[in-house]
């Protein structure tokens, strides 16, 4: 069933005029403009695009330091937000003369399966990349970089297996323990997180909530499915464990369990760094590694107890794509080996930034040198936590076949579904009803008969 869609429809040329991946456009006067570095002019440049500086970073470290000739003709386009990516980088896919064409661009999880079932990219195989180079990866990735006939055309640097971080001091204040077993107890199963969620809001008398909102616990279900959100017959097909998200998150919301912020909210992020006693806070957020030395803040360093989620999942990653017309195969595949096959190089990745990265030989190798063990700083040192070795098992074993093409939209069309049902506006029969017809409705080749 996995990537139905069928490659006529994800032409290059069809992809400009469509709406059906809800692209995000912006009024041109609230989309900042693009960044880029380096000379686009040059006659040898190559043109890389990412939606924040994270693609750069490793260019401007690690690669340089190994590729310093190659790393001259490196020109980076920085679209400001991920928010603008594939609203201004489409247009330019479609016209091969424009001066900042991409060579190569970085695809996140969410939407990598609309840009490796497109005319869009190339197979890493026509770049000299061969199953050997890329073997330590892990195969959710591989599934996720890969088209609809198994054609690898996105390979991955990161893996970002699911977790909950969980705030020390909150959690030995409302939850009587900062051991990790202890706490691994508490978010065992979904019954169990409500009992924990219950449990902090008593004790805190509702000024510090086990989570800021329900849509913490939505992608260790929504990445935890059987099956995909329609069958080998294009026939809407939707998984239990959807159904068990929206019953957990009315349960949540009807019990005030949650503060009912959405994620990446100003509310959401302003829960992170509350006392739980003159300000809100929260205990906990659904996190990976990326999350916990990116998005956590201040009050987290030194604060931080990871737990597994109640279902192996994962969330977020970035790949990299060279395009059809890209300028030079050789330099693609020698930055795309450099950031996803080659051991060393993972291994300078991780130094930079604390990245789980997608090799497990160079995970060994982080692991067997004891460096990067602390996620940056932001692990409790009294938990005896090591950052690498705790996700190791989380990473094993995850799948992404049901993953395809539609998935950004159809969640976010299950978002709304979900605020429906959690605040009462529909019943669980209606929102699942309505969530089948606006499925169809977006995309008319799956039949909600």
């Amino acid at each position: 069933m996995k990537k139905k869609m069928v490659s006529v429809l994800l032409t290059a040329s069809m992809l400009a005029g469509m709406t059906m991946f809800a692209v995000p456009v912006m009024a041109e006067d609230a989309a900042p403009e693009n960044e880029v570095t380096g000379d686009a002019s040059a006659d040898d440049s190559f043109v890389v695009w990412g939606w924040n500086d994270d693609i750069k970073k490793i260019l401007d470290g690690p690669f340089k330091e190994a590729y310093p000739d190659d790393y001259e003709r490196i020109v980076f386009v920085n679209t400001g937000g991920s928010d603008y990516y594939q609203g201004k980088l489409d247009p330019v896919l479609d016209d091969p003369s424009n001066e900042l064409y991409p060579d190569m661009m970085g695809l996140e999880v969410d939407y990598v399966q609309k840009y490796v079932n497109s005319d869009w990219v190339q197979n890493v195989a026509d770049l000299g990349i061969t199953a050997d180079d890329y073997a330590n990866s892990y195969q959710y990735n591989l599934d996720l970089g890969s088209d609809m006939d198994g054609n690898v055309r996105a390979l991955f640097w990161q893996a970002t297996p699911g977790c909950y971080a969980i705030r020390a001091d909150l959690a030995e204040k409302y939850l009587g323990t900062t051991d990790p077993a202890e706490l691994a107890e508490k978010f065992k199963d979904l019954d169990t997180i409500v009992e924990t969620a219950r449990e902090v809001n008593e004790a805190s008398g509702g000024k510090c909530k086990l989570f800021s909102g329900y849509d913490e616990i939505k992608r260790s279900l929504t990445g935890s499915r059987t099956q995909g959100f329609y069958d080998e017959n294009d026939k809407i097909t939707i998984d239990d464990n959807i159904k068990t998200y929206m019953e957990t998150a009315k349960t949540l919301y009807d019990e005030d369990l949650t503060f009912n912020t959405d994620q990446w909210s100003a509310d959401w992020s302003a829960n992170m760094s509350g006392d739980g006693e003159e300000s809100n806070a929260a205990v906990a957020y659904m996190g990976c590694p990326w999350f916990v030395y990116w998005s956590l803040t201040d009050s987290w360093k030194d604060n931080t107890i990871l737990v597994p989620t109640q279902t192996k999942c994962y969330w977020g990653g970035t790949g990299l794509a060279a395009t059809t017309d890209c300028a030079d195969t050789e330099l693609a595949a020698k930055i795309m080996k450099f950031f996803t096959c080659d051991e060393d190089g993972m291994v300078a990745i991780n130094t930079l930034n604390s990245d789980y990265v997608n090799n497990t030989e160079a995970v060994s190798k982080i692991i067997d040198a004891g460096t990067s063990a602390d996620g940056n700083g932001y692990l409790y040192p009294d938990a005896g936590q090591n950052f690498m070795e705790f996700f190791l098992p989380l990473a094993d074993g995850l799948d992404a076949s049901m993953v395809t093409a539609e998935d950004q939209q159809i969640l976010s069309l299950m978002d709304t579904q979900t605020k429906a049902y959690a605040t009462g506006e529909k019943d669980l029969d209606t929102a699942i009803a309505d969530l089948t017809a606006s499925i169809h409705d977006t995309f008319s080749y799956l039949s909600a008969e």
